[in-house]
């Protein structure tokens, strides 16, 4: 198998009418981005099934009886004895079986009851429209659902009303952006970043942000025409980031309309990571750190990253519960598990980002408080579910490619 199915987000087009993208919150704690007060600073189908396995700790906290933090309410030992009556757990995600790995062992090591559980590895739409299509025939398996799809997510909200009502135990406990719409919670909260050649571009070259790129495409064009990538503008996943980052950047245009004519977009970081190893492309701009991290930090690794010193895009990836779930106690104690610190913790050992503030360097080296120190808290663009209307969708897509083709 490719690295296409390492995570991010295959192929998945918008239709041409009615389609609307949400991206709330997009500037981080109200900060305002402007050039001049900047500082520099995955693929298709199949499941799996992971059983049993010794689990991410860390992190304590008062408990009650039972062994549950005391901000638990008091029957919530009620939710366990439904979920010992359930068989396992079925979750859709566009997340791999080694993202998933430590989470599962971290869970079951709390709820070794739990049978098993099944994931599986599916583009970020598709999570959605497999469930769409199962519910329509008949019943979905899925209890419980991950996608890093903000259009879908907000349809599966607001438009189908597929979420069950549950309000977690631990939301007193998390920033604001934890639970985004009502019956939707965040997963984590993943940088986007910019990755390059390091045996191809000298530590000089590396650029820092967008301002360097385009800079360095202005210097050489030739050496750059075609050896840059980024998302397809019509990949969901890619136009909720790009659309953030080019509205509350001041002077985005500036750069895009350098940059983009050198560039050959795929339709996920796995493509990417694989083609600027190889040498086909020196560089990429918007790519999703869960597939760009764990390549870059193996023994030896060509591939070098940065975040975006003109703006670092925050990718809230979403979790739920839809109101059909056959486990749906069981779903109720991962979806709590999740956003605890434990849960966190196994989340930041699965690849990805987790945003607790009460999480320390320790338990895990990169979180949303641990980026927003390194690279500035107004550097930090949030990417979230805030309506855009359908034209104001098609002018960008248009802009985008217009640039593309100059």
């Amino acid at each position: 198998m490719s690295s296409q199915s390492m995570n991010e987000n295959g192929p998945f087009r918008l239709p041409e009418v009615d389609r609307r993208v949400f991206l709330r919150g997009a500037l981080a704690a109200g900060a305002s981005l402007s050039a001049a007060g900047l500082l520099a600073a995955c693929g298709g189908g199949g499941s799996t099934s992971a059983q049993t396995g010794a689990g991410a700790g860390g992190g304590s906290s008062a408990t009650v009886s039972k062994g549950f933090p005391s901000y638990y309410p008091k029957d919530y030992q009620s939710i366990v004895d439904a979920a010992k009556k359930e068989n396992g757990l079925t979750i859709y995600s566009n997340m791999a079986e080694y993202n998933w790995q430590p989470i599962i062992d971290a869970f079951k090591q709390k709820y070794p009851f739990v049978g098993d559980i099944s994931t599986n590895n599916l583009d970020s739409a598709e999570v959605f429209q497999r469930y769409y299509a199962e519910s329509s025939s008949g019943k979905s398996a899925a209890s419980f659902m991950v996608s890093g799809d903000p259009t879908s997510w907000i349809e599966f909200i607001k438009k189908h009303q597929a979420a069950a009502d549950y309000t977690s135990p631990e939301l007193p406990k998390l920033p604001d952006f934890a639970a985004p719409l009502p019956n939707l919670y965040t997963f984590s909260t993943d940088p986007i970043l910019l990755a390059y050649n390091k045996a191809l571009l000298k530590e000089n070259e590396r650029p820092k942000g967008m301002k360097d790129l385009a800079a360095m495409v202005k210097k050489d064009p030739s050496r750059f025409q075609h050896k840059l990538t980024t998302y397809d503008v019509q990949n969901s996943f890619g136009f909720a980031i790009e659309y953030v980052w080019s509205q509350k950047y001041d002077g985005a245009w500036d750069l895009l309309d350098t940059i983009l004519p050198m560039v050959r977009p795929e339709q996920s970081s796995g493509p990417m990571v694989d083609k600027i190893n190889s040498g086909e492309y020196l560089a990429g701009f918007f790519m999703s750190s869960t597939v760009v991290l764990p390549q870059a930090e193996k023994s030896g690794a060509i591939l070098g990253w940065n975040y975006i010193a003109d703006g670092t895009p925050m990718m809230f990836r979403g979790m739920g519960i839809p109101k059909t779930a056959p486990q749906m106690a069981t779903a109720k104690l991962m979806l709590d598990f999740l956003l605890s610190h434990d849960g966190q913790i196994a989340i930041y050992k699965g690849g990805f980002t987790p945003f607790r503030k009460d999480l320390t360097k320790d338990e895990a080296p990169r979180s949303y408080s641990a980026i927003a120190q390194e690279v500035g808290k107004d550097n930090l663009i949030n990417v979230g579910y805030e309506e855009i209307s359908t034209a104001q969708n098609k002018a960008f897509v248009s802009k985008w490619n217009g640039a593309m083709k100059a």
